[in-house]
């Protein structure tokens, strides 16, 4: 698999395509406020990130992608949690997540995990959907926190123009270096400062030895194939 940080415009117009046409063709419960220039802001200025089957796919064969930013680019989607005991630098929101394909997504999501460990995350904040509908489940498998009480979330609204309540997010500590860690090992290679990275695709059966696929909370990790050597996503609760 190929994680590719998009550059050029046209790339980046693919992207921001694809979140339209997936989000119209899925009807996932949710709009922009009609006033709102969040996801303009986001996929102008965010890192935006697209992952690839093949090395060297052009930008048309994209199957998923996700936007980071870290809080020195620009500011975090919402007021709270209060970030500033950590350097601006070091805090990276993920969003826009979209796949076209089965697995493209969690094979995405690993990709960002990828990318927290070259870049020096130390922590990791996402804004998940708590009410009307629940989004929490995965990131909480995965080590996700919550961080204070659900806040009403500006941007966005059901389709039928009620508010959407938001659950912040965010993992840090010894869950973020364990992610990290796991993860790590699926790189094949990086290339022009991190722009572009290869891993391995753990959602595909692999020969004994080389990697494996295990499974905790719901969510797939790489494993080695010596079961007593194995890595495995604890949750939060775990920590």
């Amino acid at each position: 698999m190929e994680l590719r940080l998009l550059t050029g415009e046209t790339e980046r117009k693919i992207f921001s395509d694809r979140v339209a046409q997936i989000r119209a063709r899925h009807g996932n419960g949710f709009k922009e406020r009609p006033r709102s220039r969040l996801a303009e802001i986001h996929l102008s200025f965010g890192n935006l990130y697209a992952l690839f089957e093949n090395d060297g796919d052009p930008a048309e064969r994209m199957i998923a992608g996700l936007m980071i930013h870290d809080l020195e680019m620009f500011p975090q989607t919402c007021p709270r949690p209060d970030l500033s005991h950590l350097p601006p630098r070091s805090v990276l929101e993920v969003g826009e997540l979209w796949s076209r394909s089965m697995g493209a997504g969690t094979l995405a999501r690993a990709g960002a995990a990828i990318m927290a460990g070259l870049l020096d995350a130390r922590a990791l904040l996402a804004y998940l959907g708590a009410k009307p509908f629940d989004g929490t489940a995965f990131y909480r498998g995965i080590g996700f926190v919550n961080v204070g009480e659900p806040v009403e979330y500006p941007y966005l609204e059901t389709l039928n123009g009620e508010p959407i309540w938001a659950q912040p997010m965010i993992l840090e500590g010894e869950g973020l270096a364990r992610l990290t860690r796991a993860f790590k090992r699926l790189i094949i290679e990086t290339r022009d400062d991190n722009r572009v990275v290869r891993f391995k695709n753990f959602m595909r059966e692999k020969s004994a030895g080389v990697v494996h696929v295990t499974a905790r909370n719901g969510f797939f990790v790489p494993a080695p194939a010596v079961v007593e050597n194995r890595v495995e996503v604890e949750s939060a609760a775990q920590l």
